[in-house]
């Protein structure tokens, strides 16, 4: 399989670049009736562009890279920050998430590839898993640092978008206020 590195560099850095934008985005609560799509069913997961996998591969390099050692910050695996990231994603071409898709792939499976370590990053320790992430954000290879940098910022917009993350960083929040929630059915949307 050849991938053109200029279409994939371009995608990356276009997916870092609307980052901030995104954050932004995934945080306005649009009423029921304006949305094409009927709201999931009762029971059934809430993401939508991530699989089961990515989303576990995703939770376990977000805990690495947002982890600052504060006990008084949430660990990522605590907070929505998964669910933004998929709102994020919904916003983006399919081809985006399908190249995310292959990038998790190559962290989960690469430690013997890339590592010489016999395990899959999930089942590495924390250190072990500091040390291969860094090697990612090093790397010699320009595709692995753009996949590094392109999770780094999902990761970071999910976190940091959410309210729980903002005491440790002594934001206060937005100075505009926010919307109002809209009520359907009894319960807040």
């Amino acid at each position: 399989m050849h991938l053109d590195p200029a279409i994939k560099r371009r995608t990356f850095f276009r997916f870092a670049g609307m980052s901030a934008g995104l954050a932004a985005l995934s945080r306005l609560r649009l009423p029921a009736m304006a949305t094409a799509e009927e709201p999931p069913p009762a029971g059934s997961r809430a993401l939508r562009v991530l699989s089961e996998q990515d989303a576990r591969i995703m939770v376990a390099i977000a805990d690495r890279i947002t982890f600052t050692g504060d006990p008084a910050m949430p660990r990522f695996r605590d907070t929505p920050g998964l669910v933004t990231i998929d709102t994020a994603l919904l916003q983006l071409p399919p081809d985006v998430p399908q190249q995310l898709h292959v990038g998790l792939l190559l962290f989960e499976y690469g430690p013997p590839l890339f590592a010489r370590r016999w395990s899959t990053f999930t089942a590495l320790g924390a250190a072990d898993q500091d040390a291969y992430l860094a090697g990612w954000e090093q790397s010699r290879y320009e595709f692995r640092q753009l996949a590094f940098r392109a999770v780094k910022n999902l990761a970071l917009l999910g976190y940091y978008a959410q309210d729980a993350t903002w005491p440790g960083i002594h934001y206060g929040g937005p100075w505009a206020p926010r919307p109002r929630r809209v009520v359907v059915g009894g319960a807040d949307s």
